[in-house]
């Protein structure tokens, strides 16, 4: 492979997710990538992928190793330090581990060959008319996973959802961060031609609280009622033990459409128009930066079924008392290396 491209180290680094997030709804841009601006806490979603991810990753890193199943769960361990005593990160604990127990039960081994592991990038802009660098930004990134099979390399790409149907399926096309990704990587020397997305299932069991005394009391004497001899044997449901949910759990991940993969090739027409899409946003945040004026788009306040991090913020007039409450000053572009970071940011 070819060395990483340098860059100056005086440009900006753009990351897909500012792009999009500038692109989506100026406002967010400013209060994450400007001023900062982090919630204290972070949706249960995101953070459950976060722990999903770093598994996976750390599974990849570790083929030859014999144990590496026993090391993954070990790190799900340790990033839910409060299991015992915390309800909800019991539940994703366990969720986690028996998501990635069956994972590895339904893929002990692979059909393709692992090239890199959060592959890093980082690649010019360009204006795709004249060809002429930006002299503002540059792009930069990190790829789950490149693969390679025998009709070329893919991007393994690692997803946890809810549901997994047509709808779902059909949004992959527009997945813009993989176009981006691929486009960016050919340049390094990695001949992407498609996706593979990686997607875990997330079931909706949860663990039987079962009945209090009171319920029981009431759903007994609902049961005598309707018996002609006034009485009933039914016996106080009670609480589903941790070895009768894992059980559960256990069963549940070892069905087969509790993983899916799916194989998306890489159109080369969208790719082309992919450096259009890049180009016209640097231009339009410019603009927004020279005049001091990043609106807010109010149709992007519930997206994904959750409200926006921001809206409490936005809804109270910005006002700084809130800040203090709900956020706290992060530097953005989490998802980079502490080096790639260390850049000027966009």
């Amino acid at each position: 492979m070819t060395n990483p491209v340098n860059t100056s180290s005086d440009k900006s680094v753009l990351t897909f997710s500012a792009l999009n997030t500038f692109r989506n709804c100026p406002r967010k841009y400013k209060h994450r990538y400007l001023d900062c601006l982090r919630p204290r806490e972070k949706a249960e979603a995101l953070s459950f992928g976060h722990v999903i991810h770093g598994a996976i990753e750390l599974w990849y890193q570790r083929v030859d190793d014999i144990n590496r199943l026993w090391t993954v769960l070990e790190y799900i361990d340790q990033q839910y330090p409060e299991q015992i005593g915390d309800d909800r990160q019991k539940t994703a604990w366990q969720l986690a581990r028996a998501m990635f127990t069956g994972y590895a039960a339904r893929y002990p081994g692979e059909d393709f060959e692992i090239v890199e592991v959060e592959k890093s990038f980082t690649g010019e802009i360009r204006n795709p008319d004249t060809g002429r660098l930006s002299q503002t930004f540059v792009m930069s990134g990190k790829a789950d996973a490149i693969v390679k099979l025998a009709d070329g390399m893919y991007l393994l790409e690692h997803k946890t959802a809810s549901t997994i149907d047509a709808n779902y399926l059909d949004k992959l096309w527009t997945d813009t961060q993989i176009a981006l990704y691929s486009f960016y990587l050919r340049q390094l020397g990695y001949p992407i031609v498609g996706v593979i997305y990686n997607v875990l299932l997330k079931t909706r069991l949860r663990q039987r609280a079962g009945e209090t005394e009171g319920e029981y009391d009431i759903r007994r004497a609902e049961l005598a009622a309707k018996n002609k001899s006034g009485k009933t044997t039914a016996k106080r449901q009670l609480p589903e033990t941790d070895e009768e949910f894992q059980a559960r759990l256990a069963e549940w991940y070892a069905r087969p459409e509790s993983f899916h993969r799916e194989q998306v090739y890489l159109s080369e027409d969208r790719l082309a128009m992919l450096q259009d899409e890049v180009w016209e946003i640097t231009q339009q945040y410019l603009d927004a930066r020279r005049r001091g004026k990043w609106l807010l788009n109010t149709s992007n306040c519930f997206s994904y079924q959750r409200p926006c991090e921001y809206l409490p913020y936005c809804q109270s007039g910005f006002n700084p008392n809130v800040v203090d409450n709900l956020y706290e000053i992060v530097l953005p572009h989490e998802e980079l290396t502490p080096v790639e970071s260390e850049q000027p940011i966009f």
